[in-house]
């Protein structure tokens, strides 16, 4: 017989709880395949899990570059803000994260029209809703990046940066990360040879830039016992 630790049954339980979500979310499928996973493999709790958008999903080797930080990869390709909010109870909370590493927001400044409050209050709204079951969770919000696609939202992209930077200030359980800044070159502009050909999404060339600015961040707040 198969004995599974006590971790591994409450999280087995908390994803059998938490399949519930509308068929008609454009998320669905890729929710399930990570809570299929999960019971397949019964990931430890209290680690790091990293959500967002695509930049996060496609960070094939954010596991390893974080090594040996137990850091989990629940990112889904064009999540917005609203789409993370309603990912809280099916792939954040099962894992009762001490720390989550969020990227979400790219995807709600698109063009120069866009309103910079939504990503702003997006995030707040993530952080109230996930703090009511895991009160001590700490939050690592990364920088929006620049992308040679989203020239003109990029403006914006600052705005909410420079806002960001002073709401995690604010509060000891946040921590700002300026990733966005490592992908400009002299002038300011972002490098089109770190993307793509879609020019929105990175290369390896670009997450190798973040990894060195991100991973000292994470062990600093490991070592200290964040998120207990």
């Amino acid at each position: 017989m198969r004995f599974l630790t006590l971790a591994s049954l409450v999280f087995s339980l908390c994803c059998t709880i938490t399949v519930g979500f509308t068929a008609e979310n454009r998320f669905a499928k890729e929710w399930r395949a990570y809570q299929t996973w999960d019971k397949a493999n019964n990931p430890a709790t209290d680690g790091i899990i990293a959500i967002g958008s695509s930049t996060i999903r496609m960070w094939s080797t954010l596991t390893q570059d974080m090594a040996p930080l137990p850091v989990l990869n629940r990112g889904f390709g064009g999540a917005k803000v609203a789409d993370a909010l309603e990912a809280i109870p099916f792939i954040v909370l099962p894992y009762k994260p001490r720390i989550i590493v969020y990227y979400v927001g790219d995807n709600d400044l698109q063009n120069a029209e866009a309103d910079i409050n939504k990503p702003i209050e997006g995030f707040t709204s993530f952080v109230t809703e996930v703090r009511k079951t895991l009160p001590k969770v700490h939050f690592v919000y990364l920088s929006i990046k620049p992308s040679p696609k989203r020239t003109d939202a990029w403006p914006k992209a600052q705005q909410v940066n420079a806002q960001m930077a002073k709401y995690c200030a604010a509060d000891p359980a946040m921590t700002f990360v300026d990733v966005g800044s490592t992908l400009l070159d002299a002038k300011g502009v972002a490098e089109p040879s770190l993307y793509k050909e879609d020019n929105l999404h990175m290369l390896p060339t670009g997450y190798a830039r973040w990894t060195p600015v991100l991973k000292p961040v994470l062990e600093k707040l490991w070592a200290a016992g964040a998120g207990k």
